[in-house]
């Protein structure tokens, strides 16, 4: 996009129209209200163990399962 605008919003700004949401929305709180398994895991440390559980809330109790991995900006 920035070599066919190269004077356009995405230059000047360092972003892309309408591919961020911020705020960032909860997608874990619908699932929840689902009776779904949901977790926000924001640490890389704690995605293993947040996969474990929602493979055990979709093979064992037979729910669907939302992991919301929030991933830092570069």
């Amino acid at each position: 996009v920035r070599s066919y605008a190269p004077e356009g919003w995405t230059q000047k700004t360092g972003t892309m129209p309408l591919s961020d949401l911020e705020p960032a929305p909860d997608y874990e709180l619908v699932c929840r209200a689902s009776g779904g398994h949901a977790e926000r895991v924001e640490d890389p440390a704690e995605l293993p163990a947040a996969l474990a559980r929602a493979l055990r809330a979709v093979r064992e109790e037979k729910r669907q399962a939302l992991l919301n991995v929030i991933c830092k900006k570069p």
